[in-house]
């Protein structure tokens, strides 16, 4: 390993700590609590020393988002291989149960108006929306959806999405179960698009 090699892996690892650091300061104390001190002071070390590594809170955030959904996404990529409506169907309400398993996460990324969650939809910035564009490709080319592609997309990521917020904002209704409530939204969500094509947003 030469010098130069040596120093950037040195810089990765201590950019990884301080997004760990900061991953945690807002668990701890919401997207408010996120400080360049407070983070500096977690980690023992000058605020302007992070200025190093990141221009800003900003670009913390930014990287942080971009971890939050690529860890998503692989979380959820061997979710609904076998295809089809059905396949669709196991990814979305997936989505719907890690939003529940981690709603802090969820929030953060989703729900918290930082710069995470205003990149939340275009599938080249989102890979969690790119594997539900990926799986509606798969049905269009079986025919069982019909219509734009990019419009079924966005709807049922919108399904998903809202779902997953109702439930983390307010539980669930006392009728329903949070399963049988994501089951009921995501079924009949799938069922209209199945029923006619889906024309452009």
């Amino acid at each position: 390993m030469t010098p130069q090699t040596a120093r950037q892996r040195v810089r990765g690892e201590l950019r990884q700590e301080i997004l760990a650091a900061a991953e945690q300061l807002i668990r701890d104390e919401g997207f408010p609590g996120l400080t360049m001190r407070k983070l500096a002071g977690r980690l023992g070390c000058a605020p302007m020393s992070l200025y190093s590594y990141f221009a800003d809170k900003q670009a913390i955030l930014r990287a942080l988002a971009t971890q939050g959904f690529e860890r998503v996404a692989t979380d959820l990529a061997g979710t609904g291989r076998q295809g089809g409506v059905d396949g669709l169907r196991e990814l979305m309400l997936a989505f719907v149960r890690y939003a529940q398993d981690d709603p802090v996460h969820y929030r953060a990324l989703f729900m918290s108006g930082s710069p995470a969650d205003k990149a939340d939809c275009p599938d080249e910035v989102n890979p969690a929306y790119r594997l539900v564009a990926e799986r509606v490709a798969g049905c269009l080319e079986q025919g069982v959806l019909a219509g734009d592609a990019t419009a079924i997309s966005t709807v049922l990521w919108t399904t998903a999405h809202g779902a997953a917020s109702v439930l983390v904002t307010f539980g669930h209704r006392p009728a329903d179960s949070p399963d049988a409530y994501a089951a009921a939204v995501v079924d009949n969500a799938l069922a209209g698009l199945r029923a006619r094509p889906a024309t452009r947003l």
